[in-house]
């Protein structure tokens, strides 16, 4: 095949849209892929990340995190990721956690953790294609896996972006200053049972230099009047001035959640919605609850234009087409809510020795992609594993 790769006119009208591109020739690593005939190029330089295909492109900009994606032409959406995920969700520790959560879905406890070592995190990250953009790391404590810092490092020495979220429990100077020298972004998860626990959090790494600070709620029916007061304490908290988005996430009936926590009515989340675009609040949300998001857009008296922007900017359930998640056990699974549910089965990315052949195009991960397909309504991806949080 050969080497070389010509930059289109639109991914050169991406690139000037978020970036100027990296001029250091020295500093570029380019990667080669087919699959059913097709050829896509990675380009990986210090401060950008692209995929150049007849049917799949995108632009990553390692910098602020801002990513266009677009198949044939700016209007084409592809539907996966031919070459692999863009985001990885892994898992490098259980138990060991200092907050306790009520309505953890994976059901963490403070006994002893589970880690991942370093060694395995390496032999994972290696099995996946030059595709891959960031990693969100899912830990317990900010300290429960001792290998947490020299995982980041390995990330930004691959050329991914390694984010994370912490409750700030655990959270000492010398932690934070290591961490905010290597995360991209990172969210500080607020409770109801001191909330100023995550403000302070949040200030300490936006006075690092940390832009991308965010914070995460939970949003549930028994958590709305909470998400309000977080909400409200944005507009008029110092410690809050400097930081990020405000990111919903939708709960799920699993693990401590199951019962005590309802999803939130569509009525309810667009009040929120309507809320927070009337006070001009910074707000981000999981793929999961995009559905939500987008009904409540187009119920709102916005010009169409703007509502078009604003599903633009939704990103629908994304598992096992662009995304994908890897347990403490090294399973792959589809995302970390499908993990052990009925119906859903896992592969094990230790045993794999093509990460395209034996994971991605794998009969578990068709069969999954192939039911998100399906669930689709005008472009936005339903839940299959929870239809109820849909509702």
């Amino acid at each position: 095949m050969s080497n070389e790769i010509k930059i289109s006119p639109l991914h050169l009208r991406a690139l000037e849209s978020i970036m100027p591109f990296d001029e250091d020739k020295d500093s570029i690593e380019k990667y080669d892929y087919v699959v059913d005939g097709k050829k896509y190029f990675v380009i990986d330089s210090k401060d950008c990340k692209m995929v150049i295909g007849g049917d799949y492109n995108f632009v990553f900009n390692k910098i602020n995190g801002d990513f266009l994606r677009w198949g044939k032409n700016h209007e084409d959406d592809p539907q996966f990721s031919p070459i692999g995920p863009e985001i990885l969700d892994l898992e490098i520790s259980v138990n060991g956690c200092p907050s306790g959560c009520p309505f953890c879905y994976k059901n963490n406890t403070n006994e002893p953790p589970t880690n991942m070592s370093f060694e395995t995190f390496k032999d994972i990250l290696d099995k996946f294609p030059a595709s891959l953009t960031q990693i969100a790391f899912g830990i317990t404590g900010i300290q429960t896996n001792p290998d947490f810092i020299k995982m980041m490092e390995y990330c930004r020495e691959k050329g991914v972006v390694p984010n994370f979220t912490l409750s700030g429990v655990d959270l000492t100077d010398e932690m934070a200053k290591k961490c905010s020298n290597l995360v991209g972004a990172l969210a500080v998860s607020a409770y109801e049972t001191d909330k100023n626990i995550c403000y302070d959090t949040v200030k300490r790494f936006t006075d690092l230099g940390v832009e991308q600070t965010n914070i995460h709620l939970v949003v549930a029916e028994e958590t709305i009047d909470f998400v309000y007061e977080v909400l409200n304490d944005r507009l008029i908290d110092s410690r809050l001035k400097d930081m990020g988005s405000i990111v919903f996430l939708g709960i799920k009936p699993k693990g401590r959640a199951i019962e005590s926590y309802h999803s939130l009515s569509v009525d309810k989340y667009k009040k929120l919605i309507d809320f927070c675009f009337k006070n001009e609040l910074s707000i981000g949300f999981d793929s999961c609850s995009a559905p939500k998001f987008e009904q409540a857009v187009k119920g709102m008296k916005l010009p169409e234009q703007e509502v078009k922007r604003l599903i633009e900017c939704s990103e629908s359930c994304e598992s096992s087409l662009f995304s994908s998640y890897v347990n403490v056990n090294s399973e792959y699974w589809h995302c970390s809510f499908s993990e052990n549910e009925d119906g859903q089965r896992c592969v094990n990315v230790l045993e794999a020795k093509d990460f395209l052949k034996d994971l991605w195009y794998s009969p578990e991960v068709i069969e999954f992609r192939n039911k998100s397909l399906e669930s689709s309504v005008d472009g936005c991806r339903y839940c299959n594993v929870f239809p109820s949080i849909n509702l």
